[in-house]
């Protein structure tokens, strides 16, 4: 903006010097509110910069975390559970029963792992990104208790309840929850790394060392 205002002002420097003065003045603002500006968020430019890579093929020591590579199993396998408990109420109930405990518990289990074993610590979080994470955490454990609870009904549906609607409407009604919280739990996560860069190249993320510090 100061180097627009320079320009500008150049056809009119042998014209009147108070109206000259003025312009410095207001370039000189200018430059300093813009100088302003940029040192007052040093961090976030710091951490939004992106190191160009090389590699193709990573490996698992390539990535800071493995949270990203667990958390997709619960979304597919939970949103596919209940689509399979939905479609039992009608067609193929024994096959899709049982298609339903193990999706379910696979999700339920890939879901623990991505909440507890490979969650990340965070570092130098903005108060918005930290509100969305507490949103994330939420949801993620909304999902925990949906699942769990709907993977015991379906063990109770399957060898001591069997044949009973109302527990199977519970079910589907759990398992809804359950797709609807990871759903949101997903959602923030991507809000987390793709608008506030939590996570992209080990941004914002505690080292190794650190991490197993907490764990201890």
């Amino acid at each position: 903006m100061g180097l627009l205002l320079l320009i500008a002002g150049s056809p009119f420097a042998h014209g009147d010097e108070g109206h000259k003065a003025k312009q410095d003045s207001v370039t000189t603002d200018t430059l300093i509110e813009t100088t302003t500006t940029v040192v007052a968020h040093p961090h976030t430019d710091n951490h939004l910069m992106v190191t160009e890579s090389e590699i193709v093929d990573a490996s698992m020591s390539d990535f800071s975390n493995l949270h990203p590579l667990v958390v997709h199993f619960p979304i597919v396998l939970l949103l596919l559970a209940v689509l399979t408990q939905i479609a039992s109420l009608f067609i193929w109930k024994k096959q899709l029963d049982w298609a339903t405990l193990l999706l379910l518990f696979g999700g339920l289990l890939s879901a623990y792992l991505a909440s507890v074993f490979v969650h990340p610590h965070t570092t130098g979080l903005s108060e918005a990104a930290l509100m969305v994470l507490e949103k994330h955490d939420q949801f993620a454990y909304y999902t925990l208790w949906f699942s769990g609870i709907g993977l015991l009904l379906k063990v109770i549906s399957l060898f001591l309840l069997k044949d009973k609607l109302w527990l199977e409407l519970t079910i589907v009604l759990l398992l809804a929850g359950a797709a609807f919280s990871v759903s949101k739990a997903g959602h923030y996560g991507a809000t987390l790394a793709h608008i506030h860069g939590v996570g992209v190249q080990g941004k914002f993320i505690e080292s190794n060392d650190a991490q197993h510090s907490h764990e201890h």
